[in-house]
């Protein structure tokens, strides 16, 4: 059974649009903490100067994510990954980072000109986080502004996860009904509120095994937290057309012999 995720956007729209600052469209003292950090996925729509002077054009390639999980902060899509800690203070909205480690791929210079941008922003020991609504259709009407001390700041659209839903990942595997190769058998698991399992579903193939964040193991079973977004789609349970779907975290795993 796939469980619905929370619509934070709706509520947020809904509520805090009377907080907007019609100067620069800021949402007023708003909280911000690490599970609406952790529940999407962000991706970089502008990258300016304190002035407002754009820093790179991320439209012809509007993938550069930003990811928090688990205290750490990676940025993918573009040329180089970037990874850092993060401690978020939702009293301040500040946002503290360690040191940036990061690949040294060399690239096409609209893709340096992203990186370069980002580091540029995040490459500072405290970053100020606000929301921010914008009038741009295609960035959705909140989105997160994250500002270093010298001005410059990312602006960040999310994008939300359709269904959240629990899978069993056995360590067998067998041949797929739509194809010659081997699939491994999955079968979905229900939790209440308490964290008991309250209903265990029947063994299938999993046809479109690809799971963002995560590899089969033919020697663990595992139970998978996964986020199904509906963006980009992809082969799901059984040959039915799922959402694209992300791991968000292990919550059993175990060596089988």
């Amino acid at each position: 059974m796939i469980i619905k995720a929370i619509m934070l956007a709706a509520v947020f729209a809904g509520s805090l649009t009377a907080y907007a600052q019609s100067a620069k469209n800021f949402v007023a003292n708003e909280p911000i903490n690490v599970q609406q950090l952790n529940d999407f996925e962000w991706y970089v729509r502008e990258a300016s100067d304190a002035q407002g002077r754009s820093l790179a054009d991320f439209s012809k390639n509007p993938n550069v994510q930003l990811q928090f999980k688990d205290g750490q902060l990676a940025v993918s899509g573009g040329c180089n990954n970037f990874s850092t800690s993060y401690q978020l203070d939702s009293q301040s909205l500040n946002i503290s980072l360690g040191r940036i480690a990061s690949t040294k791929m060399a690239c096409v210079p609209e893709l340096m000109a992203q990186d370069e941008a980002i580091k540029k922003v995040i490459d500072n020991n405290k970053l100020h986080l606000g929301w921010f609504i914008s009038k741009k259709k295609d960035y959705g009407e909140l989105n997160l502004r994250m500002e270093n001390e010298q001005g410059d700041h990312l602006l960040l659209a999310f994008e939300q996860p359709e269904t959240i839903a629990f899978l069993e990942i056995s360590n067998e595997s067998k041949l797929c009904r739509s194809n010659e190769k081997s699939c491994p058998l999955v079968r979905e698991i229900t939790y209440d509120d308490l964290g008991n399992k309250t209903k265990i579903g029947e063994w299938r193939t999993w046809q479109g095994y690809i799971i963002q964040g995560w590899q089969f193991n033919p020697r663990e079973r595992q139970i998978l937290r996964l986020k199904y977004y509906r963006s980009k789609r992809v082969s799901g349970v059984c040959g039915s057309s799922l959402s694209r779907a992300v791991l968000d975290k292990i919550v059993e795993r175990e060596i089988v012999q």
